[in-house]
């Protein structure tokens, strides 16, 4: 600092502050105080801290390490922190428990927890940064914590996050600017419902058995485009491809070194794919083939777990299409409710056999309402199949009448549960999170009532 003596009564100062960064170096910040009359010494020491403090860094956030010392987590509270470490670490021992590998990490993964901020709302909810450094790799989770953040989220980002260091770990030394390769979607999937057995994925198997996308589609498919449907069957796919994978005796080994390999992939994802699995076959038709078998048997062998109404209901429809007789003339084929109407049709004994035999299967999973409704079903087509009729079409009526009863009676019973959710519930079961978050207009998420948000919210009712 210098100063220069007063002339004519003022005072003329220049002032060089210095304000040292946290690697020691020296920046010169030059302030030019001119001819300012009565400028007190006292005040310009304290201008001269106020401007030492504010070039000062701020001090670091507060970090935490997990047990494996692999997830350095910054920001947040202590309690979250520790919440965010214990779900990073189950989420990695899932996965190395999966392949029967240990664990050899070899770049830290950096979890930043942040806060919305209302100077810079467009902050996405997850960020993922994966880039060259002087010290090599770096993966950095950025998590937008939110009131309504989502548990699956964390854990789905922190999976990716894993499979991507378990892919570079061996590649420490990238040129700058590298693109790299993220874990298929699928596989994430996967592994995150490979021992789900929620109604959903169960209903998803069943559907998938009788009507399965195609192998490449599910390798390249982008499930995040998808609605929940199409999503649920997706998961469905990715856990049967998955569990398919994991038979075999060396499909560990393999599904590992597949995701060593992800780095020097190539575009063409059914072809790499088989390169590591060619049991599957040696061309995209045996492949593809191989793929509906197994999804089928899959789906079959996890059918432990009763339908939901929908499903069975669905399923007895199918059933009940199976054309069982002929007519007289034998020009139309006629279902089981048409032959026990029929006069004198031409019964195809083994066709009502096997009928039977689907609906006896049928019985033991369907929903409990729904039961004595197939199991009537069962027996009629066990006793066409002897060619006995008599009294069989009443009975079907009946059952078709009690069926029309109880399907009217669960449609009241699931708008009562959905008025109640929308309106009494305190807590939401999650049934609705999909349609919520993807509902351009939310009532769910409190509005604005000021007039100018008053005034924008009806015109844009006017202009839809």
């Amino acid at each position: 600092m210098y100063w220069l003596p007063p002339q004519g009564g003022d005072i003329l100062l220049s002032v060089a502050v210095f304000v040292t960064k946290g690697s020691g170096e020296l920046l010169k910040s030059p302030f030019y105080i001119c001819r300012r009359k009565g400028f007190a010494l006292h005040r310009l020491i304290a201008f001269l801290l106020l401007c030492s403090a504010s070039g000062l860094s701020a001090a670091p956030p507060e970090r935490s390490v997990s047990p494996s010392r692999q997830f350095i987590i910054f920001g947040g509270n202590r309690i979250l922190r520790s919440a965010v470490s214990d779900a990073a670490e189950r989420t990695k021992s899932k996965v190395l428990t999966l392949l029967q590998m240990r664990d050899l990490w070899s770049v830290p993964i950096l979890l930043n927890l942040r806060r919305p901020q209302a100077n810079v709302p467009e902050i996405p909810e997850v960020l993922l940064d994966f880039s060259q450094t002087g010290g090599g790799l770096k993966i950095q989770l950025d998590l937008l914590v939110t009131s309504d953040f989502q548990p699956a989220v964390l854990q789905r980002e922190i999976l990716r996050a894993v499979l991507l260091e378990m892919s570079y770990r061996s590649l420490p030394s990238l040129p700058a600017g590298t693109p790299y390769i993220a874990p298929p979607d699928w596989l994430i999937d996967g592994i995150l419902t490979l021992d789900n057995e929620s109604p959903e994925i169960l209903e998803g198997l069943d559907n998938a058995a009788t009507n399965p996308p195609t192998l490449k589609d599910l390798l390249s498919q982008r499930p995040t485009l998808l609605d929940s449907p199409s999503r649920a069957l997706y998961r469905a796919c990715a856990s049967a491809l998955l569990r398919m994978l994991l038979e075999r005796d060396t499909g560990r080994a393999q599904l590992a070194r597949y995701i060593a390999d992800l780095p020097r992939s190539s575009t063409d994802v059914l072809a790499y794919f088989q390169s590591h699995f060619s049991w599957l076959g040696s061309d995209s038709g045996t492949m593809e083939k191989t793929w509906r078998q197994n999804i089928a048997r899959v789906a079959s062998e996890r059918r432990f777990a009763l339908l939901t109404f929908t499903a069975t209901s669905e399923q007895l429809d199918e059933c009940l299409l199976t054309k069982v007789a002929q007519d007289r003339n034998k020009k139309n084929s006629l279902t089981l409710d048409e032959t026990v109407g029929t006069s004198r049709p031409n019964i195809d004994r083994m066709s009502a056999k096997k009928l039977a035999e689907r609906l006896m299967l049928l019985a033991t999973r369907a929903h409990p309402l729904l039961r004595p409704v197939v199991v009537n079903y069962q027996l009629a087509a066990e006793s066409v199949a002897r060619k006995k009729r008599n009294g069989l079409a009443k009975s079907l009526a009946n059952s078709k009448a009690l069926r029309e009863k109880i399907a009217a009676r669960m449609s009241e019973v699931d708008d009562f549960m959905n008025w109640f959710e929308a309106t009494q519930a305190k807590t939401a079961s999650g049934t609705f999170r999909d349609y919520l978050h993807a509902s351009a207009n939310n009532d769910a998420i409190p509005r604005r009532r000021d007039a100018l948000s008053v005034y924008l919210d009806a015109l844009e009712t006017q202009l839809q």
